[in-house]
């Protein structure tokens, strides 16, 4: 006698949950905002935007450069990088690290490079208000308010080329030495 009405209210209770729980899965996706989806930081004019991203550029099966960002978003076949940390490759095996706060990579893989850059290759540190990267030349160009140190002595510029294949460093326009230190100098040449 008790067994038929424990089935049915078993069978109802049954159909109840499970019915409910295809409400809640189909009306769920209705009741969602894009915008809560969506960082708030990626705008609508941006193809497509990624956080936290590493990327690596090779040429001919060698390491040219390594791009660590927090940030990217896409627009317009460029992709917008902040903040970054990107570190040149050279053929003398010596890294040149590179730190600021915005880059633009295009798809031919050059590099334009503006806010607060500090590029440091020991024992020297490398600070400019804006760059670019040449991938095909493998070169960097300094550009507005160029300020080497190291080793006992500051050089300031307006620009600068930096040919990472060869390891040459060319500085150009109110070129300006000032040394802080003879004697580290003295001790850099000898080493």
């Amino acid at each position: 006698m008790w067994r038929f009405p424990v089935k049915i209210i078993l069978i109802v209770v049954i159909v109840f949950v499970v019915g409910g729980i295809v409400y809640i899965l189909t009306s769920y996706r209705y009741f969602i905002k894009p915008e809560n989806i969506v960082d708030s930081t990626i705008k609508s004019h941006i193809d497509i935007g990624l956080k936290t991203v590493h990327h690596v550029a090779l040429k001919n099966g060698n390491k040219i450069w390594d791009l660590t960002s927090e940030s990217v978003q896409r627009m317009n076949s460029q992709n917008h990088v902040s903040p970054l940390t990107l570190t040149f490759y050279q053929d003398s095996g010596k890294p040149i690290a590179l730190n600021a706060r915005h880059g633009i990579v295009k798809d031919n893989k050059d590099i334009e490079i503006s806010g607060n850059i500090i590029i440091t290759q020991a024992p020297w540190q490398f600070v400019c208000d804006a760059l670019s990267y040449s991938y095909t030349r493998n070169e960097i160009f300094g550009k507005k308010n160029i300020a080497i140190t190291g080793r006992g002595l500051t050089i300031t510029a307006k620009a600068m080329d930096y040919d990472l294949s060869s390891g040459q460093l060319t500085i150009n326009g109110a070129v300006s030495l000032t040394v802080t230190d003879i004697t580290a100098i003295e001790m850099g040449h000898s080493q």
